[in-house]
């Protein structure tokens, strides 16, 4: 196989990944209007995501927030 064909096959899925993601955003900026992303937490499973933020929301700041559940160690 040809190394120019093959780079192009490997290459291929990840463009096409980006081209629909960029589409979806597009469409979404046109419907919604600008975005602010930030930081997200979810307590259920104690990870962080990014995530879309509400006009009022602030992202989540590790350095406020003790998510290990051992707060308490901190005040002997």
């Amino acid at each position: 196989m040809e190394p120019r064909l093959l780079v192009a096959l490997l290459l291929l899925p990840f463009a096409g990944i980006f081209a629909y993601t960029m589409w979806h955003e597009i469409l979404r900026y046109r419907r919604d209007g600008r975005a602010a992303y930030g930081l997200g937490y979810c307590e259920e499973t104690d990870s962080t995501h990014v995530t879309l933020l509400g006009d009022t929301e602030t992202s989540y700041d590790p350095e406020e927030t003790d998510s290990t559940g051992q707060g308490h160690l901190r005040d002997r």
